[in-house]
């Protein structure tokens, strides 16, 4: 009886009541985000050469400027919390490309940790679409009611 008491009375839960410690893990991820994007238009020829087995230079040039801008803008959202659940919507192709596409082409193995990290970041942008983006964020700050 009491159990079904505290079920009917429980306070309502948002993610400003998370830990501290997943703000930090959040901004993480977003500082991880906006820096590999900065590093994919620092090696752009070596997104060329990925992209070229199956598209036209026309059509690597945009899927590397695609790719560089979600990351960099999406770094930072999420870094931030500012629109966080978009932003980490709109990093799923990219990562699910890498995780699918990009980095098995070097072997599923140990070695490769790129596809391990990349599982890892699918694994984070999944985490934080259910938490959502914490009490140290944009969206809890700004543009949820406060009561």
């Amino acid at each position: 009886m009491n159990v079904a008491h505290e079920l009917n009375h429980a306070t309502p839960r948002n993610s400003a009541s998370n830990p501290v410690w997943m703000d930090g893990l959040r901004i993480l991820l977003g500082l991880f985000l906006f820096i590999k994007g900065i590093l994919f238009l620092e090696h752009s020829s070596d997104l060329f050469y990925v992209f070229s087995q199956s598209q036209d230079f026309i059509g690597m040039h945009k899927a590397s400027m695609f790719t560089s801008a979600v990351h960099i803008i999406g770094g930072l959202m999420i870094a931030f919390g500012f629109l966080t659940r978009l932003a980490l919507l709109l990093q799923f192709p990219v990562m699910l490309g890498a995780l699918l596409i990009v980095n098995p082409q070097q072997g599923i193995n140990l070695s490769n940790t790129e596809l391990w990290m990349s599982g890892a970041v699918v694994g984070l942008l999944l985490f934080f679409m259910i938490v959502g983006p914490g009490r140290y964020s944009v969206d809890n700050k700004v543009l949820r009611n406060q009561k």
